[in-house]
């Protein structure tokens, strides 16, 4: 029994530590070393692009994200000047569906891991199978709820991307 609570209070930490935190605030606290290794880590690599602040990420509901995928679909990604890009899982996205055919699909672990938005715009098109968005494109993140778009616009921020959207309902919101 002490063992399964022990597991329960480790799982109830990580998802707190997992839950979204603007970069911004994370520079702030520093009253643990999770937040201080976290600090510099973010401090050094924001302080090698030349950025000290974040980007603003721009949140959208259902109608804003169906208008810029209509705009997308009536014209083009380059004429509409953005991408929309799923950050769920595949698997994820084969149990709903596509939001629709002109929305890319790229998991947060692999935008993670394989630093997808620092990524050369040869070897990200290879790796992923569409175009890298140019830093003058706006980048729309959706996800299942919300959550972790925010985090890929903050990856997609640190890399030097100025215009981002998160749809904050998510799949939840959209397939309803």
């Amino acid at each position: 029994m002490r063992a399964f609570s022990r597991a329960i209070i480790t799982l109830s930490v990580a998802r707190q530590s997992s839950a979204f935190t603007p970069i911004s605030r994370l520079a702030s606290k520093t009253s643990t070393s999770f937040y201080n290794h976290n600090t510099r880590m973010t401090h050094r690599f924001m302080s090698s692009g030349g950025m000290t602040e974040p980007p603003q990420i721009t949140q959208i509901g259902k109608d804003g994200l169906q208008e810029i995928i209509e705009d997308i679909e009536y014209s083009s990604r380059a004429e509409a000047g953005y991408v929309v890009i799923d950050v769920r899982n595949v698997d994820e996205i084969a149990y709903t569906g596509k939001l629709s055919e002109c929305v890319e699909t790229l998991p947060l672990p692999v935008i993670a891991q394989m630093g997808a938005f620092n990524m050369e715009p040869e070897d990200f098109e290879a790796s992923f199978g569409f175009e890298k968005p140019g830093l003058d494109e706006t980048i729309v993140f959706t996800c299942k709820a919300g959550i972790r778009s925010m985090h890929a616009g903050q990856l997609a921020g640190m890399a030097g991307y100025q215009n981002i959207v998160n749809y904050s309902g998510g799949a939840m919101d959209w397939f309803q």
